[in-house]
Formats: structure tokens, C-alpha cells, sequence
């Protein structure tokens, strides 16, 4: 994303005057590696980001010239949000004005490269290639069960991009295993996702709420059931979670009759919040849906 002058002079008033130039907050490398890694499962570190140098800076003012807007202004939502934790440094009045001015300028100018490309823009008429998905769906039923899990995993990132989720692979930290995030309206979703056999039982769901509940207290996940959910899951998983759950039959349906993945999305989060059930089947809330033969 375009990063002029003027934005880094704001940018460095908020972010980089608590310890001087080169530091952002009161983050060490390794505090800064983690904050990304749980709350926005960037990876900052990557070498891509050191092309302007190593400090802390540097590599977010770099990882900002090398992303999108959305995800720019995802990313400086979050560190807004930590700032105004920050106990020993208050925050004044002038940091909020120079925070509002430099989102109101990034949300103002056009996304051109450093060397004033403007990139294609996305026409209305473009729609994800349904079909290749579905294709894939139907590969996957002839792999081995390990194979399947890491293809099921990687087919969820492509999807997740084919809609503009701004996704991230799967990671490890702190020998947990996240499988993958996205971005939803610049509030960041982990997920967890299986194809096995059997469905999937309240311990699973236990699991992956005690990973949410290891990160900030606004992240939230989607989990991912092939094979759906036991009748008995929900009830002993409780109530008051973060999470919203699909099902294959979800993810098939949604594709075999077009929907987009973003209204699916949308509207299990919505029942979630008004209903408190974490999981509604598509035929729920798509009465008068397509049904064919869902691959097993």
C-alpha cells in the first residue's frame, strides 16, 4: 500500500515515540513476534519484510508498502488497540487525532504501488471458480487420511482467498497448532479444521476453544467439520464461546448452488449472536436450497 511521508511522520507519532525511532509500543522483538503471530497470525519476522532493514519499524513500515488496505487497516486497528493498554505512557488527545488523520488518509487514497501501477481492479461480475473447487472436493475422497487432512487444510486457504479473506496457513506456536486465519470485516478468525471419519465429538471443540482462550479476549474461530458435528456436542460444549461451526454439507451446498462464502459466513454469525447456537445447517438458512450428492 502507498506509505507517503506524511503518513509515516503520523504513523511514527503513534506507534514509535514511546521507546524512539526503530521500536513500535514497548514491544521487544519477541513480544513483537508473538502479538502478530496470536492476534493477527502474521508472520512479521519473514524476510520479506526486512528489505528496508531489521529494526521493528523498518519491518512494519515495510509489511505496510507490501500489503493491501484492508489488511493495513486491520493491522493498525489492533495496535491501536494495544496502545490504549498501555498503562506507563497515556494516551493524549493528540494521539487520537493523529491516529484519526492517518486512517482517514489511508482510507482516502487509491492503493497504487511504490511505482504508480495501479493494480486491476476487481469487477462485480467476478466470481469464485465454484466448479474448481468441487473438483477438488471430489479429488480429495481418493487420498490417504493424512494426505486428505493437509489437502482439506490448503483447499480452505484457496477458498478462503478466492473470497478476498486475506488468509494465512497453517502455523505453529508454542507447540500449538493453529491450521489456518482469515480476516472478516477486520476482525481476524482462527480455524481449526478436520476430515475424519467420525464426527466431531465435544472434547475437539473443548480443544479449540482452550486456544482461542489463550489469545486476546476478541479473537474468535471457525471450526471446520467434514463429517459434522455429534448430537451431543453442543450440549456438553456449553454456552458463552467464540466460535461458529461448518460442516461439509455446509461448504458443499454453498458451492454447488453459488452462495457466497462471505454471506454464509455473515449469517451463522448472526444466529450465533442472537441465538446462542453455534451451529445452524445452510438448508436453515437457505430454505428452498439445490441438494445433490455430497461427496463423502
Amino acid at each position: 500500500m502507498k506509505f507517503t511521508s506524511q503518513d509515516i511522520k503520523l504513523f511514527d507519532e503513534i506507534f514509535t515515540k514511546i521507546n524512539g525511532a526503530g521500536y513500535i509500543l514497548d514491544f521487544s522483538d519477541k513480544k513483537m513476534r508473538e502479538f502478530f503471530e496470536e492476534e493477527l497470525a502474521i508472520d512479521i519476522d519473514n524476510d520479506i519484510y526486512k528489505d528496508d532493514g531489521l529494526s521493528k519499524a523498518k519491518r512494519l513500515r515495510c509489511f505496510i508498502k507490501k500489503s493491501d488496505r484492508e489488511t493495513v487497516l486491520a493491522v493498525l486497528d489492533k495496535l491501536w488497540t494495544y496502545r490504549k493498554t498501555i498503562k506507563t505512557h497515556p494516551m493524549t488527545p493528540d494521539d487520537e487525532m493523529s491516529y484519526s488523520r492517518l486512517i482517514e488518509r489511508l482510507k482516502s487514497v487509491d492503493d497504487i504501488s511504490s511505482v504508480g501501477i495501479v493494480p486491476p481492479k476487481l469487477e462485480t461480475t467476478n466470481t469464485p471458480n465454484y466448479q474448481y473447487f468441487i473438483r477438488e472436493l471430489e479429488a480429495m475422497k481418493a487420498m490417504n487420511p493424512q494426505q486428505r487432512g493437509y489437502r482439506f487444510e490448503s483447499w480452505l486457504n484457496e477458498l478462503f482467498a478466492a473470497f478476498h479473506l486475506i488468509p494465512n496457513p497453517g502455523f505453529r506456536i508454542a507447540g500449538e497448532q493453529i491450521d489456518g486465519s482469515f480476516i472478516l470485516h477486520n476482525e481476524t478468525y482462527l480455524v481449526e479444521a478436520k476430515w475424519h471419519n467420525q464426527k466431531t465429538a465435544a472434547p475437539d471443540l473443548h480443544v479449540f476453544q482452550s486456544k482461542l482462550e489463550q489469545k486476546a479476549t476478541w479473537t474468535r474461530g471457525v471450526f471446520i467439520s467434514w463429517q459434522g458435528f455429534s448430537s451431543e456436542a453442543f450440549e456438553a460444549w456449553g454456552k458463552n464461546k467464540s466460535i461458529i461451526c461448518i460442516t461439509g454439507c455446509d461448504l458443499y451446498y454453498m458451492l454447488t448452488n453459488n452462495i457466497s462464502l462471505i454471506e454464509l459466513l455473515e449469517k451463522k454469525i448472526r444466529h450465533a449472536a442472537e441465538r446462542g447456537e453455534y451451529f445452524i445447517a445452510i438448508d436453515k438458512l437457505y430454505p428452498g436450497l439445490k441438494f445433490s450428492q455430497v461427496v463423502k
